[in-house]
């Protein structure tokens, strides 16, 4: 079977990024697929992939230019043109911006198509710009996102609670991130002082509301550490927050990491702060390791995977005070974390790689027979 992946970039390292790597590499490596990746708005000459690909695969960068409307239409020349070369049997597109909710009408069709959505349909529309322009443009994306998604044989989603985004459209399917991290059947002794926290510096992250519920905690547990390990972002200056709340030398800011595992094997307690969240990678891994999960239960992810006060606390949304003392009683009882830690590791066994990526495969299948039967 062949494949074509079309995403933005590939050289980052977003949860989306670590999935479309894991599954192209898991599709060559276990199925022998042929698979290309047409990158639209990532250079040849930028820096490294953060996350390592097959070099089976073939990498297709498409030019791309600052202007809006000769970017588009560039996007949909290349990719039609580059489509054409390659002869894939099925095309996956992996973006959640417009441009990607409508290409099956831009494109010229031998082939099957795919979308995988990562994202809640909401974080197209969220702002926190209240500009005019910003306003107008959330207005127009939310008339194009309410006929979105058609034309798509399938239409994948991480959990069925994103199913009610989505009314317009029949051919929804529901595939869940899997386990990404091999744990080796270690998992975290969870005696030491130290809270973990995952993810880039971004608003959604709602870092800022952890660190002032960091505040109150240390007051209680002065010992213990809060550690946030992520890209960082110039627009949220999350360090100068910790500094005028005084919690500056009780909080770790780590960038990236590559050997990620170790920073949650150190840890005893992962928590959550989202705003908003798709299908958050990082839970799955924490409970993997045996860590129990505190977290906001905001729309869609932490509710899907964490089950309440069996292997980790969902909190009502962005209640800083409720998320502080459901820290504290974790920190404070430490059977009780162990407790909700070994029930992680095992209510999170059914989202094993091997099973997430044969439902992937049942599904490419299916189209490809259902083609053959026309």
């Amino acid at each position: 079977m062949k494949l074509a992946y079309i995403a933005n970039k590939i050289n980052g390292t977003s949860g989306l990024q670590r999935m479309i790597t894991l599954q192209i590499n898991y599709f060559i490596v276990n199925y022998n697929y042929e698979i290309d990746l047409l990158l639209l708005e990532q250079d040849e000459s930028e820096e490294k992939n953060f996350f390592e690909l097959d070099k089976e695969v073939g990498l297709h960068y498409l030019k791309h230019y600052k202007n809006h409307f000769i970017r588009v239409y560039s996007k949909v020349k290349g990719l039609n043109r580059t489509l054409e070369i390659v002869k894939p049997d099925i095309v996956i597109v992996c973006e959640s911006d417009i441009f990607s909710l409508y290409l099956p009408r831009f494109v010229s069709r031998k082939f099957k198509m795919v979308y995988q959505r990562h994202d809640t349909k909401q974080l197209n529309l969220k702002s926190i710009n209240s500009s005019v322009k910003a306003i107008f443009l959330n207005k127009l994306k939310k008339l194009l996102l309410t006929n979105a998604g058609g034309g798509y044989d399938k239409f994948v989603l991480l959990s069925d609670a994103h199913r009610l985004d989505w009314k317009n459209l029949n051919s929804i399917e529901i595939i869940s991130n899997p386990i990404i991290i091999d744990t080796k059947g270690v998992t975290a002794k969870l005696e030491q002082k130290q809270v973990l926290a995952v993810g880039r510096h971004d608003y959604v992250k709602g870092f800022d509301m952890l660190l002032y519920c960091w505040q109150k905690v240390t007051e209680k547990y002065p010992d213990w550490k809060l550690k946030i390990v992520g890209k960082r972002n110039s627009n949220i200056d999350l360090i100068s927050l910790a500094k005028n709340l005084n919690i500056y030398d009780k909080v770790i800011f780590k960038g990236e990491t590559k050997d990620i595992s170790k920073v949650y094997l150190e840890s005893s307690i992962y928590a959550c702060s989202s705003r908003l969240e798709g299908f958050p990678l990082v839970i799955i891994e924490a409970m993997s390791f045996g860590l129990p999960v505190v977290s906001f239960d905001c729309k869609y992810g932490p509710r899907e995977i964490v089950k309440d006060s069996v292997d980790g606390i969902l909190v009502p949304q962005n209640n800083i005070g409720l998320l502080a003392d459901s820290l504290c009683r974790l920190i404070n009882n430490v059977e009780i974390r162990k407790q909700m830690g070994k029930k992680a590791s095992e209510n999170i066994k059914h989202y094993s790689v091997d099973k997430i990526m044969n439902q992937w495969k049942t599904l490419f299948e299916g189209l490809i027979q259902n083609s053959n039967a026309v």
